[in-house]
């Protein structure tokens, strides 16, 4: 910063301000505490951005008032916001409060609401004047980013380095707008290092001429004093200098630019860009060095948290031999590969952590980052898009396989097992290090294969020995002559330190490596099955996956993604499907990363990767559910996006919390809505299909004569089923979205939900239904008309019900099945006749399951 400059910086007046990167939960105690502290606890609420303003506004003045402010709703947003902000009564109102607060959505609505055409309005100098008083500015998401000269209306980062900035919101690139001037330290960005942003803020400031900026994560608040500012928040904020940076836009490369992270409690100087670290801030001492080599990541580097990964492992990296490492990602329109280097500086970059009740915190000081574009071949560019398997000097040969389990073959009845060792040649070595109780986790499996008459050896490598067995020239020889190596499960993440040390490749995974290209089955269960793709699930929920997308570690809430092994590169493998309802959380792991394949191996099932992985069969009980992720077409959520309604949720370990995307929504209820399936969300961008298990001929039937138990139901991946009726069909226990599957009938989904039809109901089937179902196909079916095929259909089955001695039964050939249901339908099924088919009826679904009583 020149004299000049900094001069400047003294004589402006001591401002308040609380830049605040989106996402802002009802619950941070801290970032409100601190407003409340800086405002005097008076706050107006602008919810000029948002798309319903009304409900965000009421919501957020409720939860200011909860924590003791006194809060008023400004009447400047909706169509007549731009009069409003004319209006002098709208002006005395923030004087007479003094400090303001912008919720998210749309920042450029802000901007021409309140300086239409760049004239200020007096509503705008009332905010001005208060804020040169003392009075507190505060703006979250689209609150945040309109509070500096330099403002980003919209854009990714791929976008941003591929095709510059933009004037055209209908082309790819970023836009650029001129904000409202708040915030004089440089650009602001928000949502930063959730939504991996720092390619867009970087073209920024290098379109604008602007020397710092300014990244935000969700969640946290940088808040500003003066000339001094305090990050406060669930992660931190990262700020870059461009005063020695090298760039040309037009070879997408920008070079030497001073990157660093400032964490929760950390404070700067902002005049003279000096990094203030927090309290119990010290630094990384010899015993906590965890990496020593570069993570080879394929994560996308403008993902979710990969940089703050990547330079987490930096931090504790050994600045001896692993000083920098890098990300990419790919523009498959483009073809051009996007890399971003992270790199210690000798001399200056500085590393603090601290480890704290609520986990590892870090500071990252006077880093450089570089941005770097590369155009891929056609070979090379298809092998990045479609194979991800990770190279450790040898490649698979036709007769490697990878069996990968939904759940442990020693659990059960046994037939998972014995399926399994149907595939295994000799003794059977056993690495158990995903376990928390290796040798007891161990030995437990040599007792159940040796009641199976086949021999296991414990390998006994360990977390806590892995360099020691790695030394120990005889056993890795061992293990990568083996013919088969059972991965028992446990944690994931546990299992790839364990592989990769420190980040180094181990002896012991390189003869891994060595015996899979030799043809040996690498057989990995349950978690372990995760460990071995390239991009590894190590935590979090489908729910928590949907409502905040990716996080950096199970101590926060969402989606955690990290580098697996990647002995398996045709997708991303998830376990135990159906028991932890898994099947969101996958679909957000494949777009996140833009990886095309997910599988979803359900419980008592195995997926067998041949050759290179890319010819696979599956076997056991329930089978794979494929996800099919087109990343030219996916559409990921905007700043000012929101999902409808409130949510709340109820987790072990955590207390009721209730969270929002970009701008906040009513707490009241709100007219009912469809549940949609995610794959709405992103139409055409995402299709899932079941793969069933492929069965020897003597088990696929114990009898033919047998009948067949087959379910069909209409299911959201939320669980919600329901028949294609309406909100009045079934709105027990106070369920209001019935009718949701009705735009699956219309247009294009018409043509394939009537081949379904078809399918279905082709062959001779009697009915089986439980007594909810019975009663609304009795409500309709007899009623629709003898013209209409499936209600003569209907009416000429024979419907199985599953009724009490009070319900009647008075639709033509309905039968009840009695008061012992299941056996009822085991005799059904043992029988003679059609196969008996289930039309929704998940009370009997559920019992009939729990007694392995459905087919299909």
């Amino acid at each position: 910063m020149s004299f000049s400059d900094w001069f400047t910086l003294r004589d402006e007046p001591q401002r308040r301000l609380a830049v605040i990167g989106g996402r802002l939960e009802d619950g941070n105690a801290d970032i409100y505490g601190e407003m409340h502290r800086l405002s005097g606890g008076r706050i107006l609420v602008f919810p000029t951005a948002s798309g319903e303003p009304e409900e965000v506004g009421v919501e957020t003045v409720q939860v200011f008032r909860s924590y003791g402010f006194e809060a008023e709703l400004s009447p400047v947003y909706g169509p007549g916001a731009a009069a409003a902000a004319q209006d002098a009564a709208n002006a005395a109102q923030v004087t007479r409060f003094g400090s303001v607060y912008f919720t998210g959505g749309n920042q450029t609505t802000i901007v021409e609401t309140l300086a239409p055409g760049g004239v200020e309005s007096p509503v705008l100098a009332a905010i001005r004047a208060a804020n040169a008083a003392g009075g507190l500015v505060a703006g979250s998401s689209a609150g945040a980013a309109m509070m500096s000269k330099v403002m980003i209306v919209g854009g990714t980062s791929l976008d941003a380095v591929v095709h510059g900035v933009t004037d055209d919101p209908e082309k790819p690139g970023m836009l650029l707008g001129e904000g409202l001037d708040f915030f004089p330290f440089g650009v602001i960005d928000q949502h930063f290092i959730k939504r991996g942003r720092l390619g867009r803020l970087i073209v920024a400031m290098a379109s604008a001429g602007a020397r710092r900026g300014f990244g935000i994560d969700e969640n946290t608040a940088l808040f500003v004093n003066g000339r001094r500012g305090r990050v406060i928040g669930e992660y931190g904020m990262i700020v870059l200098d461009m005063a020695d940076a090298q760039f040309d836009p037009r070879g997408r490369t920008f070079q030497d630019i001073r990157f660093s992270y400032l964490d929760t409690g950390d404070e700067i100087d902002l005049a003279r860009m000096k990094a203030i670290p927090g309290h119990g801030k010290r630094r990384v001492r010899a015993s906590e060095i965890a990496y020593r080599a570069p993570a080879r990541s394929q994560r996308n580097v403008f993902g979710a948290y990969t940089l703050y990964d990547l330079l987490g492992r930096l931090v504790l990296g050994d600045a001896q031999v692993y000083s920098a490492d890098r990300a990419g990602t790919v523009d498959l329109k483009s073809s051009l590969a996007v890399t971003v280097e992270l790199e210690r500086v000798r001399g200056h970059s500085r590393n603090l952590v601290a480890l704290t009740e609520n986990g590892f915190r870090m500071t990252a000081l006077n880093y450089r980052a570089n941005v770097m574009s590369e155009k891929l071949s056609a070979a090379r560019l298809a092998n990045r898009a479609t194979h991800l398997q990770r190279d450790y000097g040898v490649k698979p040969g036709a007769g490697s396989r990878l069996l990968l389990l939904g759940s442990s073959p020693t659990q059960g009845h046994g037939e998972m097992l014995r399926e399994m060792l149907a595939h295994c040649e000799g003794d059977i070595g056993i690495l158990a290090a995903a376990s928390a109780e290796p040798r007891e986790t161990a030995a437990s499996i040599i007792r159940r294969l040796a009641g199976q008459g086949r021999t296991g050896i414990d390998l006994g490598v360990t977390i806590d020995n892995v360099e020691h067995c790695g030394r120990d020239a005889e056993l890795v020889e061992r293990i990568a002559g083996l013919k088969t190596i059972f991965l028992p499960g446990g944690n994931q993440v546990r299992l790839v330190e364990t592989l990769l040390y420190r980040g180094e490749e181990t002896p012991v995974l390189l003869a891994l490596a060595r015996a899979h290209a030799n043809g040996a089955a690498i057989i990995g269960a349950s978690g372990a099955a995760s460990a071995l793709s390239r991009f590894m699930i190590a935590g979090g929920s489908s729910h928590e996956a949907f409502r905040f997308g990716v996080s950096t570690d199970t101590g926060h809430h969402g989606l955690v993604l990290q580098e697996g092994v990647g002995f398996f590169g045709s997708g991303i493998v998830d376990q135990n499907l159906f028991s932890s309802r898994r099947l969101g959380r996958l679909i957000v792991a494949c777009a996140e990363e833009g990886v095309r394949y997910g599988f979803g191996i359900c419980e008592e099932s195995m997926m067998n990767a041949r050759g290179d992985g890319t010819l696979i069969d599956v076997y056991g009980r329930y089978g794979v559910v494929l996800v099919e992720v087109n990343p030219d077409e996916l559409v990921l959520q905007s700043d000012n996006f929101a999902p409808a309604g409130s949510a709340a949720s109820q987790g072990h370990g955590h207390g009721h919390h209730r969270h929002r995307r970009g701008q906040r929504q009513p707490r009241h209820r709100q007219p009912p809505r469809r549940p949609e399936p995610v794959a709405a969300k992103i139409p055409s961008a995402c299709r899932i299909a079941a793969a069933l298990p492929v069965l020897a001929p003597s088990a696929t039937r114990k009898d033919t004569a047998m009948r067949q138990i087959v379910i069909t139901a209409f299911i959201s991946l939320d669980g919600v089923m329901q028949a294609p009726g309406g909100p009045e069909e079934d709105p027990a226990d106070g369920f209001e979205a019935g009718g949701w599957t009705a735009p699956y009938w219309d247009g294009a989904g018409a043509v394939e939900m009537g081949a379904f039809l078809d399918e279905t109901f082709s062959q001779p089937f009697d009915l089986l239904l439980g007594r909810r179902t019975y009663e609304i196909f009795a409500a309709h079916w007899p009623h629709v008309g003898a013209d209409d095929p499936m209600g003569a259909l209907f009416d000429r089955v024979t419907k199985h019900v599953a009724a009490g001695p009070d319900t009647p039964l008075d639709w033509a050939n309905s039968v009840p099945l009695g008061p012992d249901v299941v056996a009822a339908v085991r005799r059904l099924k043992a029988g003679t006749g059609p196969d008996l088919l289930i039309q929704g009826s998940s009370v009997l679904v559920q019992a009939l399951l729990a007694n392995d009583l459905i087919d299909t």
